[in-house]
């Protein structure tokens, strides 16, 4: 091997010992941040969960430990325990505490420093070409630990209860439309065809809707050719009928439509009107 090849050597090791110095920053900045994250967890099921998550990344930091070929710096994790013992006192925060107090197991060093623990390179393999995987993994890792911190901060999550409020119902009475005093039904009778010198009669009937006798009067028609029957008095809350004759001999010939009105004598502003209709031949 001439001394050009050690230099490439040099410089490609030069290089992967860079990038595995970036990934262990990255593995130690999430480490710490997760310690910090165990001492203000609200439950120890929580805790739990960051210190799995740490002993996850300690894994990783040995693998990189063992194919830069240094030794191990990063301590295990033990297992989150509750100690009854110390009631008083915040095991959370006394368990972050004593992570760095743990001592490591030491791990087998590799000889070949091209590859890693149950990977098999190939022959002619460059040991830089393992770097976009470990990249990878790094990333997935990741990934993989904010997915559980997500979901260990949602099972903490209350339901929200939503309160409603009663809408309040108007409770006030419905009034009645008003009633009129002086009320005549049907509005209109058609007396259909009479022939001239003839007579036709029809009935309406008059309803006094007050709570005093009503006197009425019935105006006379235009034509001169209607006359009425009725009670000159209504009793109150009462009805009395209205007879309408036509006489043909006074009306003329062709189409009759009359609108009469009736009132009451003390007050003409209580009124009523009917229509009668009829073809004179």
């Amino acid at each position: 091997m001439t001394d050009e090849d050690f230099g490439t050597i040099n410089i490609r090791r030069g290089e992967r010992a860079r990038e595995i110095e970036v990934l262990r920053q990255h593995y130690r900045h999430h480490r710490e941040a997760l310690t910090r994250m165990i001492a203000d967890a609200p439950t120890e099921h929580l805790a739990g969960e960051y210190t799995r998550l740490i002993g996850e990344i300690d894994r990783s930091m040995l693998k990189l430990d063992e194919l830069d070929g240094v030794a191990p710096a990063v301590a295990a994790v033990p297992p989150v325990t509750h100690d009854p013992a110390k009631a008083h006192g915040d095991p959370l925060r006394d368990h972050a505490a004593d992570l760095a107090s743990h001592p490591l197991t030491a791990n087998p060093q590799f000889d070949d420093e091209s590859t890693l623990p149950g990977v098999v390179m190939p022959d002619g393999a460059e040991p830089r070409s393992r770097m976009p995987l470990m990249v990878l993994v790094a990333v997935v890792v990741l990934g993989f630990l904010g997915w559980m911190i997500w979901r260990a901060s949602s099972r903490d999550e209350r339901p929200v209860v939503e309160e409603t409020t009663a809408t309040e119902v108007d409770t006030a009475p419905i009034e009645a439309p008003a009633v009129a005093d002086l009320v005549l039904a049907p509005a209109a009778h058609d007396y259909g065809t009479i022939r001239k010198g003839t007579r036709a009669t029809r009935q309406f009937e008059i309803a006094n809707n007050t709570d005093e006798p009503m006197a009425i009067e019935v105006a006379r028609s235009a034509c001169r050719c209607l006359f009425y029957e009725h009670a000159p008095v209504i009793p109150p809350k009462a009805k009395e009928a209205l007879t309408v004759t036509v006489d043909g001999a006074r009306a003329k010939a062709g189409e009759l439509r009359e609108t009469v009105k009736i009132s009451a004598k003390s007050d003409p502003g209580v009124a009523t009107s009917f229509d009668v209709i009829a073809t004179i031949r």
